[in-house]
Parts: C-alpha cells; structure tokens; sequence
C-alpha cells in the first residue's frame, strides 16, 4: 500500500529523530568514557604516604599513647613535618604529650607534641621583640642569635640559640635605648643543626641579678644556669657596659623614652599590617 505524502513525511522525521538521538547519545557516552578514563589517569598519578593521625580527640597536655594510628594519606594533604615510619620513633614514646588540643582525625606534626625532655616549664611565654634588627634574609625556621653592639664598637652576645629569658632580653633593650648609637641585632647560623651554640657574653646589670634570684616566676633550673654566667670574670665584662652607660647618665631617660615611643609605634604599624592581612 502505497504511503501518503503526509505518512512519509512523518516517517522521514521519526528516522531522523533517532538518527539524531543516537549520535548525541553516542557523543554523551563517548565523553564519559573520557572523563572517567582522565579521572582514573588523575587518580594514579595521586602519591599516598603513611601518615600517623590522631584517632580520638585529645586535650592539650594530655599523653597521645595509644590515641593514634598510621594511615595512608594523599601527599600533597600531608604537611611536611607529619609524623611518619621513618621519624615515628624521634618524636613518640610512651611519654608524649599533645602540646595543643587535637581533634580525631588530624594528621599528626612535631609541632603538635611534646617530646621526652622537651616539656614546657611555668616559665615559658612568647614574647615579642620589634626593636631588633633582624637579618634581610631571615626565613622562618631559622636559628638566630641576639647581639648587643655598643658605641665603642664591643659586640655583647645577648641570647644564643635558645628560647629567649625576658629578664635578660629586657635589660640589653633598655641599654641599647640608652646609649645612642647602641644596635641589638640579630645573626643567623649557617647551620644550626651541625653548628654548636655561642658562648653568651652579655651579663646583665646587678639589679637584674638580684631580680633573677627572687623572681619566683623563675624556675631554679634557669636560676641555677643564669647564675654560673655570673663568674669573676663576667662582673668584669659588666664594668665595660656600666662605664659606656656612664656616657649617658644626663641623657638616659630621654633616650630610654625616646627608644620606647620609637618602640610602640612600630608596634602598632605591625599590628595594623597584620589585621589588614587578615
């Protein structure tokens, strides 16, 4: 039976439709097919490492014994002083502890803990210094020393590679406001890691001394080590800084001011700096 023209056009349509529709189809399945082939080239060219991460929540202070367990983790996930096999045994014992509350899940760092003999005592505090000039090139992580130069040109090792004792530090700032021309500065070690720390030289004034000795803030191991530093022979080096102080006895106070008010300004542009970066 012979078709209409109507009945042949319908029928032309229908053929071309799914015509049509099977070549979309066909370039939706064939961009799948990519897809999922990108998607499995990406996934194995991902590198994994063995991680140790926390598996409950812990407290600060509280011992990590047996709250944590190594676990694969995608590498660039991983920092990169994550606790691992190959420095597992460095940093965890029976005795470490979590210097910050961690919670289940986070990948463990040396910065997070605290070691055998590397407990914080009562008397530890951050304290921030914007009066001393630090190297151009100074990168976060490096070791440093502090120094007292003076007018006459004697170098004075303030602090050396170590946390800082705010007694001490606080004294060397005061006398560097004092005498004009005075720099506390900071010098980095090439590498701190192979190289032994400096011999300290600096010896702070008697009323400091007598401060150290009853400052209950003060644990007797510090007290113990800041007063071997006070021989003969360092009273001495003292007598140098008290006569290039002497220097400046009518101008003290001005300079002293002075040197503090320099101080609280660059204080509050860091501050502001910082809060604008935020």
């Amino acid at each position: 039976m012979a078709m209409n023209p109507m009945q042949k056009k319908a029928r032309t349509s229908f053929l071309l439709g799914m015509f049509v529709t099977l070549i979309i189809t066909g370039i939706i399945i064939a961009l799948l097919f990519m897809q999922i082939s990108k998607m499995k080239k990406d996934e194995a060219a991902i590198q994994y490492v063995d991680a140790y991460v926390v598996n409950e929540d812990v407290s600060s202070g509280d011992n990590i014994d047996g709250k944590i367990k190594k676990q694969t983790v995608r590498a660039d996930a991983c920092p990169n002083n994550a606790i691992g096999a190959s420095n597992y045994a460095d940093f965890i014992s029976e005795s470490t502890t979590a210097k910050i509350s961690l919670r289940k899940g986070t990948i463990l760092t040396n910065e997070m803990i605290l070691t055998d003999g590397a407990e914080v005592s009562s008397d530890q505090r951050l304290q921030e210094y914007n009066m001393v000039n630090l190297p151009s090139q100074l990168t976060e992580g490096e070791t440093v020393d502090i120094r007292l130069r003076l007018p006459s040109g004697v170098d004075y090792i303030v602090l050396s590679k170590k946390h800082d004792e705010i007694l001490l530090m606080s004294n060397a700032i005061v006398e560097a406001y004092i005498m004009e021309g005075a720099e506390l500065y900071a010098t980095t070690y090439v590498d701190a890691g192979m190289q032994s720390s400096s011999s300290l030289t600096y010896v702070a004034s008697q009323d400091v001394i007598n401060l150290l000795n009853v400052d209950p803030n003060i644990t007797a191991e510090a007290k113990s080590a800041l007063a071997q530093r006070y021989s003969d022979e360092t009273r001495a080096q003292r007598s140098t800084i008290n006569n290039d102080l002497g220097k400046y006895t009518d101008d003290a106070k001005a300079n002293i001011e002075a040197g503090v008010s320099e101080s609280i300004e660059k204080q509050k542009t860091a501050r502001a700096d910082y809060v604008a970066g935020l």
